[in-house]
């Protein structure tokens, strides 16, 4: 028996649905538990239980909502131009768009699309979360036809998919459906980023430049929608959302970055074509002015790096928790190495800078209530809530576990700006893209 709130009514339905328990029973509550008032938590609560018990001494059989396949539809108006309008309206109605205009997935065009891979339509690429439909190559290529996708672009799209259903189910659900405004950062790395063009300098606007990103991010985030039943309200509970959701791609520029690419470190090979999925939470632009050197470079991304708020519910060995995306253009990436700093020094640096006091890390924590500790605190920390706050303010500790918890991108155009993503809860996804690509190309 659950108790659901709010807004969440729908989502639980859904959510049972997706996830084989399709006869949940649940009471709704007006408002969300966790930072409600204990009074409000009793009154609500007293309300539900007459509910609560005629729901438990019942036998009922809800019956799941069938989710029926979709046939091949007809829009018809004085013109293209107007069929075109009524598709567009009646797809959004039914939540299949993103909100911009969607191009018509005809038969012709999703065939063109097939010719990009080698794989044949019916092939089953993954289950894709966080509702687990099968993605069949030529279901994301309807998709991807919607958003307008080239052939050539297909297996990118087909790698990026692979990737995010290769993450841990329980931390990918998390992922997708929280409140939070959680987003997908996709960037491609090795051959392929130049022969498709996808950018590498000002990567994450609009514009002709970034025409490639945009479409190949498009299309992910409508097989998303369309295949991993992945819709506002329902399996995505976003408080406030974010246009990243509407997924950032890019490349890294590897012909101007010193550092080896990212898809080297996860143990491909220069020549390689990869894409890799990082999660991100936020992003903070950093404006640098003047500063001539590695160090005074890395001090002024680690200090940005402390916005950071630290997870004290996973230890440092655990792969679950906060993770720092830095995007740092060449200028100042070739700055960091003519120091003497490597890439694997500059994470180290980084980390060893990026601190703040434990008072501002547990703002988000009720310390001093037992409901919070029990909640939040694992119990080898409790004893910070004896603490007063100037004696919390005094222990320094740095914003993340480790190190190896700061991604360095080479990304960007000239000048020394930076991008700070707070990343996680998962460690960068990557799947290779040659094997989507047509053998003769």
């Amino acid at each position: 028996m659950t108790i659901v709130s709010g807004r969440f009514e729908g989502d639980a339905a859904e959510s049972a649905r997706v996830f084989g328990m399709p006869d949940l029973q649940y009471v709704a509550v007006p408002w969300i538990y966790r930072n409600l008032d204990l009074p409000r938590v009793i009154e609500q609560t007293d309300k539900a239980i007459d509910d609560l018990v005629r729901e438990l001494t019942t036998v009922r059989q809800v019956g799941s909502r069938r989710v029926e396949a979709a046939e091949r539809e007809r829009f018809k108006g004085w013109d293209r131009l107007e069929a075109l309008e009524r598709m567009n309206e009646q797809f959004l109605l039914r939540d299949w768009g993103d909100g911009f205009p969607l191009l018509p997935p005809t038969p012709e065009a999703v065939e063109r699309l097939l010719k990009g891979t080698c794989l044949p339509p019916d092939h089953v690429l993954c289950d894709l979360p966080p509702g687990w439909g099968l993605a069949t190559v030529e279901k994301v290529a309807i998709n991807a036809a919607m958003a307008g996708a080239k052939p050539e672009q297909l297996p990118v799209i087909l790698a990026a998919l692979k990737a995010l259903s290769k993450v841990d189910p329980k931390v990918v659900r998390q992922f997708l459906m929280s409140t939070g405004s959680h987003a997908s950062l996709l960037l491609v790395n090795g051959p392929v980023a130049k022969e498709i063009k996808v950018n590498a300098r000002a990567a994450m606007g609009p514009g002709r430049e970034n025409w490639v990103n945009l479409t190949i991010g498009r299309s992910y985030t409508l097989c998303l929608k369309n295949i991993g039943h992945w819709y506002p309200g329902l399996m995505d509970m976003d408080t406030l959302g974010s246009v990243r959701k509407f997924t950032v791609c890019v490349a890294e520029n590897e012909e101007a970055s010193p550092w080896e690419p990212f898809h080297m470190e996860k143990g491909y090979r220069r020549e390689e074509s990869v894409v890799s999925l990082l999660g991100t939470r936020g992003e903070i632009d950093v404006i640098d002015q003047g500063n001539t050197t590695a160090e005074g470079i890395l001090k002024n991304i680690a200090s940005n790096c402390g916005i950071v708020q630290k997870d004290l519910r996973h230890g440092a060995a655990s792969e679950i928790g906060r993770r720092i995306i830095v995007m740092v253009p060449p200028d100042p990436a070739r700055v960091i190495s003519e120091g003497g700093i490597s890439k694997e020094g500059a994470k180290e640096f980084i980390h060893f800078h990026a601190r703040k006091s434990m008072l501002q890390m547990l703002a988000y924590v009720p310390l001093r209530t037992t409901e919070g500790d029990l909640r939040w605190l694992p119990r080898h920390w409790r004893w910070l809530r004896d603490l007063s706050d100037k004696e919390l303010d005094e222990i320094i500790e740095p914003v993340l576990d480790r190190a190896d918890r700061y991604d360095l991108l080479c990304v960007g155009a000239d000048r020394a700006k930076f991008q700070i993503m707070p990343s996680g809860p998962f460690s960068p996804s990557s799947e290779n893209i040659d094997q989507y690509r047509p053998e003769e190309r």
